[in-house]
């Protein structure tokens, strides 16, 4: 037995008769030879003799090319005959496919002529199949006879008939036959919702049920499924009876099936499907006590119906605060790791969280979360949370923040409470030349989309006028400086409120240059535009007055408040803020600035005087024009009274 296989080649050159006859019956007696002690694997690879070679005649052999392989195995015992046709089968096969073959695995391999299916699970390619309408039929009916084996099969299709009639607006018999086919079907299934509530086919059933029948009815549905909610709030389609029963059921099945929450917060609200329901039901039905209990499940597991507030529940000792963090935060992560974090229990239990964990567990949990600040930012506990993570958040954290509120920077800028988040970051980021590429640049291109919400102006404004308290409230205003205080911030507040100011105020005075009609047709954006003019008296504002006032002269300039059109003089809110710019023209005076009353009074013509001496407000907007403006501007407009009156 050799170990390795040998090639040999022969010489293409004439060979004389009596070598080449000696050697063919060597071959022949060495095949019958290995009949008695072939071994599995043992294979010669030889070439195909011709049929001359067969008969004797001593043609020389040219290129032939003989390959013996060995291996260690069990000889075995076949006839002599047998032994030479497999070892010449054998020997033709490794001659086509240039590897070695064992004698005992040659198997022929049957294929079906001219198919082109795919083999099935036994290896056999399906027939091409040419009837396709009978095809589809036997399809058909073997599915049919499949479903026919199952249970409830009659209960179900008969159901299947009757909803269809049910879900129709309009029903020949009127409410008379819905109320009957109601009363058919309640009895049909009667005993069997829980299970049909977890169909896809079913389930459809048992709403239109709970949609349209009767409160007796619903009652006794609701009474069978409640015990099963926890389940039904896992399955995707039993999550859609859950919210018809909160819906079309009373106030005692609503409380019932939020009882039977108690204990499940964690798994309902880290479970994809069940997790919006879950928060449907949390913030819309339930009362202060469910919602604590359900936050108190949150924070630790083992507390369940936890009647007391959640800081009683941790503050008494300090080995149970420190349990009941832990297992808050082991919590946290799997909802976090789920990206369900769209809930106003999870965003009220991670205020409560960074208020009262350590501060390692606080910049972990920030790292986790910068990247889903917007979903955060979209309640009130939420937005809370999200300026915590701003606050305590490292440089690398707040560059992630920066990049993740681009793509939703305006809806946030205007939402109830995400505009705290946007005011938060420009009160508490020190690389303010990352801020301005990235979020105020995208504020300036909204700037009059900003303007006119409510909830976005405050945004505006915060980049002029930082800490009003004739804008922000103080308490806001004393919430951002306690954070700032407490947060990794570097930069002192001065220094950056004024380099906000600086890439804000231009392209804002531009905008009211451009367009100051728009920023005088009502008292909101007015306030705004004396906020922006009053932060910008550094610049110059000749140009700004001049825009401001070809609007006051003009006659056709109406204000529509509560479908009324009133002369823009006598609007309330209008007034105020004229009064507000010709008072601050004292102090530009006094820096030798151009004055909003001199621009205003070169402006004003007989005719329009005489339209505003008519009106009280057009009066005292005048005399305070007057009084605080220079010599010559008061000796113009006195002229300009005189030559009124004279004609008068």
């Amino acid at each position: 037995m050799t170990k390795r296989s040998t090639e040999v080649e022969e010489s293409s050159l004439p060979l004389k008769k009596t070598k080449l006859d000696t050697k063919q019956s060597n071959n022949r007696e060495n095949v019958n030879k290995s009949a008695k002690g072939i071994s599995e694997g043992n294979l010669v690879k030889s070439s195909k003799l011709t049929n001359r070679q067969k008969k004797g005649d001593p043609t020389p052999i040219r290129n032939t090319k003989v390959k013996q392989f060995t291996s260690n195995a069990k000889k075995i015992q076949l006839s002599s005959e047998e032994t030479a046709k497999n070892v010449e089968e054998a020997f033709a096969k490794s001659l086509k496919t240039g590897s070695p073959t064992n004698i005992r695995d040659v198997k022929v391999k049957q294929f079906s002529p001219k198919t082109k299916g795919k083999p099935d699970r036994n290896g056999q390619i399906t027939e091409k199949v040419e009837d396709w309408v009978k095809f589809k039929k036997e399809k058909k009916e073997l599915k049919l006879k499949r479903k026919q084996g199952k249970s409830n099969f009659d209960i179900v299709t008969k159901a299947k008939r009757m909803g269809e009639d049910l879900r129709r607006k309009t029903l020949k018999g009127g409410e008379e036959k819905r109320a009957e086919i109601i009363n058919q079907l309640h009895n049909l299934l009667k005993g069997h919702y829980t299970k049909f509530v977890l169909a896809h086919d079913t389930a459809r059933i048992v709403q239109w049920l709970l949609k349209y029948a009767s409160n007796i009815v619903v009652q006794q549905i609701s009474k069978e499924l409640i015990p099963s909610s926890v389940d039904m709030l896992q399955s995707k389609y039993g999550i859609h009876c859950v919210k018809r029963l909160l819906k079309y059921g009373t106030a005692d099945t609503r409380s019932q099936i939020i009882d039977c929450m108690y204990g499940h917060a964690v798994k309902l609200a880290s479970h994809a499907v069940s997790s919006p329901v879950f928060e449907y039901a949390y913030s819309t039905w339930a009362t202060p006590i469910p919602k604590t209990i359900s936050r108190t499940g949150i924070l630790r597991r083992s507390i369940q119906k936890q009647q007391g507030p959640r800081r009683e529940a941790h503050t008494a000792t300090k080995s149970l605060k420190l349990a009941t963090l832990s297992a808050t935060k082991a919590n946290l992560v799997r909802i976090l790791n789920k990206s369900l974090l769209n809930s106003c229990l999870v965003h009220t239990v991670l205020h409560q969280f960074l208020s009262e964990c350590t501060e390692e567990d606080r910049k972990d949990m920030v790292s986790q979360l910068a990247a889903h600040i917007v979903i955060i930012s979209n309640s009130k506990d939420g937005v809370r949370a999200a300026m915590q993570c701003i606050w305590h958040g490292n440089n690398k954290d707040r560059k992630v923040i920066i990049k993740k509120l681009k793509e939703d920077l305006v809806e946030l800028s205007k939402h109830e409470h995400g505009h705290c988040t946007i005011v938060t970051l420009l009160d508490s980021a020190d690389d303010t030349v990352l801020l301005n590429k990235i979020i105020i640049s995208e504020l300036l291109k909204h700037a009059k989309d900003l303007a006119v919400s409510e909830c976005g102006r405050k945004v505006l404004l915060w980049l002029v006028a930082p800490e009003d308290s004739t804008i922000f409230h103080p308490v806001f205003i004393n919430e951002l400086k306690l954070g700032r205080e407490a947060s990794t911030s570097k930069k002192s507040p001065e220094i950056r409120q004024k380099e906000i100011l600086g890439y804000a105020i231009s392209p804002l005075l531009e905008l009211i240059e451009e367009d100051a009609g728009f920023w005088l047709s009502n008292a909101s954006l007015a306030i705004e535009m004396n906020a922006i003019v009053k932060a910008g008296a550094e610049n110059d504002l000749a140009k700004v007055y001049e825009s401001i006032a070809g609007v006051l002269v003009d006659p056709e300039w109406k204000i529509k408040e509560k479908e009324k059109e009133i002369l823009g003089i006598e609007h309330g809110g209008i007034h105020m803020m004229l009064k507000k710019l010709a008072q601050r023209d004292k102090m530009n005076l006094e820096n030798g600035n151009t004055t909003f009353g001199s621009v205003l009074v070169g402006k004003l013509n007989e005719d329009v005087l005489a339209e505003w001496i008519k009106f009280n407000r057009g009066c005292f907007l005048l005399v305070t024009l007057f009084e605080n403006s220079s010599d010559q501007t008061q000796e113009t407009l006195k002229a300009k009274l005189t030559n009124l009156s004279k004609k008068a």
